[in-house]
């Protein structure tokens, strides 16, 4: 591990962006440590609070997300730069989506510029810059709807801008209508008909953000599929979270099946976080999939409540719907694989963090446990919520694994 002494002294200019530098490299530390264990769990105790080294902001709010998800911004793309030179703008929580929202709109300004001087590629890569600032702003600030709604609307209108000119190639697509209307994204690999991965977001994420993904997907030759279903993204605007959830990923298969470019009878379902419970909930309802994954996902959502960041608790309060904390609860509690995990006999890979503070990697090991097919957890040691601390130790093995189980020969 690097101590202080040893980052530059340019890095530490200031003391926002010395304390996310300090808090990356304590959450990178167990790297060359890191272990797998498949097939077997070892006797650890979760930690169910972050014990890694606390940000500096004041606000508690702020600093409980920056403390969660920095590793999950810094994945998705956002330059550690960036994300201090906004942080340090912030100085309560209110201020937290008015301020990404601004750095959004500067790289999307950027982009126009490049475009209009003719850099399509370098002007796609701020505006898909852009796209992750806008998630990050809305995502979990609920309060001032209109802001959030603000948020996802720049958030949306920048990705479909950019989606002509993204590689590997992207195209939107709807199915159904009313409630259950799907929005999604579709990628496919040159030859076909592909088999299919479909992503799930989980309660903040959005197909924008799961599609991401894509490129090392498309590479394999697997078509990938990601969706907002209810109370996600793009769909939340006129739905709201379903603990059946299953049956809007059974009216994507059905439209998969439509698709001449895309092989139906190979079929993987993927979710991170609130996703990695919806695509076992899935494979369980649905026998036409052919190997499921879970991320970092519940097995009953009801029992993570108290574990869960403050402003998570109030995402989905507002995602699902609810007109109170206590109704939320009750929506949760139907959230649960007790006496659905049994029923899925297909291939299935959970993917825990063994230090996961909002999901207890004991959740991923219960639903192993209880599932009647063939069943595997793999626990990354030192591994956070998601693993977006640690990527090379959790999405190459899924993404191994899924070839071996769909039959797909790596070249």
């Amino acid at each position: 591990m690097l101590s202080r002494c040893d980052l530059p002294t340019s890095t530490c200019a200031s003391p926002v962006l010395q304390s996310i530098v300090l808090q990356s490299i304590v959450l990178q530390s167990t790297v060359y440590g890191c272990g797998l264990t498949r097939s077997g769990v070892r006797n650890v105790t979760a930690t169910h609070r972050s014990d890694l080294a606390p940000l500096l902001h004041p606000d508690p709010l702020v600093r409980e997300v920056l403390e969660t998800w920095t590793p999950r911004f810094l994945t998705s793309g956002i330059p550690i730069g960036e994300l201090a030179r906004t942080v340090e703008r912030i100085q309560t929580w209110d201020d937290w989506a008015k301020e990404w929202l601004r750095t959004g709109e500067l790289h999307d300004q950027r982009g126009d510029q490049l475009a209009a001087d003719g850099h399509m590629d370098s002007a796609t890569t701020a505006w898909l810059l852009a796209c992750s600032c806008y998630h990050v702003g809305y995502h979990v600030a609920i309060r001032d709807h209109d802001l959030h709604e603000h948020g996802l609307s720049k958030m949306l209108k920048i990705h479909d801008k950019a989606l002509p000119h993204m590689r590997p190639a992207v195209t939107k697509f709807e199915l159904g209508s009313g409630e259950a209307r799907i929005v999604g994204l579709l990628s496919t690999p040159s030859a076909g008909p592909a088999p299919v991965v479909l992503l799930l977001p989980g309660l903040d994420s959005t197909k924008e953000t799961r599609h991401a993904a894509r490129g090392a997907w498309v590479a394999r030759g697997f078509a990938v599929v990601s969706i907002d279903g209810p109370g996600q993204g793009e769909a939340s605007r006129w739905s709201t979270i379903r603990p059946d959830y299953n049956v809007a990923v059974s009216s994507v298969i059905d439209w998969i099946e439509q698709q001449d470019a895309l092989d139906h009878t190979r079929i993987a379902v993927l979710g991170i976080s609130l996703g990695g419970f919806y695509a076992p909930l899935a494979a369980a309802n649905d026998h036409r999939i052919s190997a499921t994954v879970g991320n970092c996902g519940p097995y009953d959502w009801a029992e993570c409540w108290d574990l869960i960041p403050q402003v998570t608790r109030e995402a989905f309060i507002h995602y699902s719907g609810a007109s109170s904390e206590s109704e939320a609860l009750e929506i949760a509690a139907l959230m649960t694989l007790e006496g659905v995990a049994e029923k899925i006999t297909t291939p299935l890979l959970i993917v825990h963090g063994e230090r996961d503070p909002l999901v207890p990697w004991q959740h991923g090991k219960r639903t192993v446990d209880e599932a009647s097919g063939p069943a595997e957890l793999v626990l990354v040691e030192g591994g956070n919520h998601g693993v977006n601390n640690l990527p090379f130790a959790s999405f190459p093995v899924i993404r191994d694994w899924v070839c071996e189980q769909l039959g797909v020969r790596e070249t």
